[in-house]
């Protein structure tokens, strides 16, 4: 087939103006919808320029054939390039509002919609509510705070009403079952306007026991004391506080009492209370 191609070629007179002429209406008449490889256009064109320069002739038509034999079909064009993702369209912009009207499905919230609340609720704006402060703390021996018995030992404390109208005591009673080896009584006078002590006394038959009066800016304590190396029978004992006031009456409800004992067993013993009336 080559031999018959080259002797067609060797035979072959060119027409020079044709080949022009063609050329030209080519270059002339735009792109050719087919493309073609790169090889072949090359081609072409040194085909162009050689029958430019040589003023044809064989060579030129022998080398233009076997080019055109190489692959003559047309190349399809294959575009690399992934297709564009569909862009959202434009929102209309509505000429009364200005505002761009909404193009999603029906029921679904124009642009201009606030957002609704969430789910969170906001704190009430109201005063707070400040806790109560706490109660001061109750001394022995006040209303609430009271222990008037304790194993063995019984107390009671009341007001002498043979007192008069200026003078007043509180009278401690203590019954014990057992011995005592150890006791300590002490009773607190609140210290009410012109409020004076007047001592100590006590009744305890058969036993040594001191007495002392102590002024504190709140209250006259009197104190009661058994001798270390003395004790108290089984008995009922009284251990009375005086004092003076004036004119008019005292209130004795913040008078208080504690007896602390030791039995000759050994067994520690507490009760206080005050000179309220028991009830």
């Amino acid at each position: 087939m080559r031999s018959v191609l080259r002797a067609e070629a060797a035979a072959h007179q060119p027409d020079r103006e044709a080949m022009l002429a063609r050329i030209t209406s080519r270059a002339m008449s735009g792109p050719v919808p087919v493309q073609r490889r790169p090889g072949s256009r090359l081609r072409l064109a040194v085909v162009g320029a050689l029958v430019a320069l040589f003023g044809g002739g064989g060579f030129a038509a022998q080398w233009a054939l076997a080019g055109a034999t190489d692959n003559d079909q047309a190349t399809p064009v294959v575009s690399a390039t992934a297709p564009a993702s569909p862009s959202a369209p434009a929102p209309r912009v509505s000429a009364s509002s200005g505002a761009p009207a909404s193009s999603g499905p029906v029921g679904t919230p124009s642009a201009t919609t606030k957002p609704t609340a969430s789910g969170t609720t906001a704190p009430a704006t109201g005063s707070t509510t400040t806790p109560p402060a706490p109660a001061p703390a109750l001394t022995k021996g006040q209303p609430g705070f009271t222990r008037v018995e304790q194993g063995p030992l019984w107390s009671d404390g009341s007001i002498d009403p043979d007192s008069g109208d200026t003078q007043g005591a509180g009278v401690i009673t203590l019954k014990s079952t057992e011995k005592l080896t150890a006791l300590t009584v002490t009773v607190r006078v609140a210290k009410t306007p012109g409020l004076t002590s007047r001592g100590g006394t006590k009744s305890v038959p058969g036993a040594s026991v001191t007495s002392a009066v102590t002024d504190r800016p709140d209250a006259l304590l009197y104190t009661f004391t058994l001798a270390s190396a003395d004790e108290i029978a089984p008995g009922t004992y009284t251990f009375t506080a005086k004092y003076s006031y004036p004119a008019g009456g005292r209130n004795a409800g913040g008078d208080t009492y504690e007896a602390v004992a030791t039995t000759a067993a050994g067994q520690s013993l507490d009760v206080y209370g005050n000179f309220f009336p028991a009830g």
